[in-house]
C-alpha cells in the first residue's frame, strides 16, 4: 500500500512576496505537491511552478491540470523541459481535457464535442512523451528526463489513457453539470467513483499497481456535527443525499480524527494515497497531514 501524499491546488496571487508567502505556508504546512490550473484569469501555470520551486526546497510543483486544447504538444514539450530543469527536477505533468467551454470560447479554441477533447489529450499525452524521451528531435542535447506525468478525468477513454500513459491517474469524482458553461460540476457518490476505479485497473491491467491514484477533494469541513455540515453542502448540490455526501470520496466531513479514518478507508477501498485539496482548506488540513504523516 502506497505511502499518503498531499497536494494543495494554490489560487492566483496579485504579487510576487504573495506568491512566495502562499507556496511557503503550503511547504510548511506539510503538503508534498503544489499543483497549479491551466485556467483563463489566473496565473500561467509553467512560471508559477518555477517561481514556486524558486522560494521552497522540498516541495514538488504540478500542472493540475493543463487543458491540453490551449497547448501545442511540441511547444508544450519545451515548457516541461524547461521548467523541470529551473525546478530541479521537482516538476510533474498534469494534463485533462479541459471542461469550461466559457474559456475555450474567450480564447478562440473550438469547443467541439467531448470525443474531440479526449482525442487532443491523447494526441498531447503520446507526443509529449515521445518527445521528452527523444529531446534531440528538439535540438536539445542534454540527457533525457521525463517527469511523472498524471492524466485526469472520469470517461472511459480518459481513463484507457491514462492506463497506457500515466505515471499517475486523477479520478475528478465529478461530472460536468449538463449545459453547464462555466464548469459547474456535479460530485459523484461514491458508488459511482467505485465503478471508476473498478474500471480503470480493469483497463490497466498489470500496470495498476504502479500506478499512483489521486483524488481532489472539493470540500473540505473540520466539525463535530458531520451531519449538520452534510445537509448544508447538499443545499448546494442537491442531487446528493446528506448519507452520499457524507459518503463521497470528493467530501472530507467531520473532527479530524474521523477525517483522517475517512482517508485511511478510502485509500483502503480506492487506492487514493494522493490527494489534493483546494488552498482555502490548507489551513485546516493541516492537522489531518500531522496525523498520517509517513504513513
Amino acid at each position: 500500500m502506497r505511502k499518503f501524499r498531499f497536494g494543495v491546488n494554490l489560487n492566483s496571487a496579485t504579487s510576487h512576496q504573495e506568491w512566495t508567502r502562499k507556496c511557503r505556508a503550503a511547504q510548511s504546512h506539510g503538503f508534498d505537491v503544489l499543483t497549479v490550473p491551466d485556467h483563463l484569469g489566473v496565473q500561467a501555470p509553467f512560471p508559477a511552478l518555477v517561481a514556486a520551486a524558486a522560494v521552497t526546497e522540498r516541495v514538488r510543483v504540478s500542472t493540475f491540470v493543463l487543458n491540453c486544447a490551449f497547448w501545442n504538444p511540441v511547444l508544450l514539450t519545451r515548457e516541461v523541459m524547461t521548467t523541470d530543469r529551473l525546478t530541479d527536477r521537482r516538476l510533474e505533468v498534469g494534463l485533462g481535457t479541459g471542461y469550461v467551454r466559457s474559456e475555450f470560447d474567450k480564447a478562440g479554441v473550438e469547443w467541439g464535442t467531448a470525443g474531440s477533447r479526449v482525442d487532443g489529450l491523447e494526441r498531447t499525452a503520446a507526443e509529449l512523451t515521445r518527445l521528452l524521451d527523444h529531446p534531440r528531435e528538439l535540438g536539445d542535447t542534454q540527457p533525457p528526463a521525463r517527469p511523472p506525468l498524471l492524466i485526469g478525468g472520469n470517461g472511459d477513454r480518459v481513463m484507457g489513457l491514462a492506463a497506457r500513459h500515466a505515471d499517475i491517474v486523477a479520478f475528478t469524482g465529478a461530472v460536468l453539470k449538463r449545459g453547464a458553461t462555466r464548469g459547474t460540476l456535479q460530485l459523484l457518490d461514491a458508488d459511482t467513483v467505485a465503478e471508476r476505479v473498478a474500471y480503470f485497473e480493469k483497463t490497466a491491467g498489470d500496470r495498476a499497481p504502479g500506478i499512483e491514484r489521486n483524488i481532489l477533494v472539493q470540500a473540505v469541513v473540520v466539525t463535530d456535527r458531520r451531519r449538520a455540515a452534510a445537509e448544508t453542502l447538499c443545499r448546494r448540490m442537491p442531487h446528493l443525499t446528506p448519507d452520499q455526501a457524507l459518503e463521497a470520496p470528493t467530501v472530507l466531513m467531520g473532527t479530524v480524527k474521523e477525517i483522517v479514518e475517512q482517508l485511511r478507508e478510502r485509500r483502503e477501498r480506492y487506492g487514493f494515497s494522493y490527494v489534493s485539496v483546494h488552498e482555502s482548506a490548507m489551513t485546516d488540513f493541516t492537522p489531518v497531514i500531522e496525523a498520517l504523516a509517513g504513513q
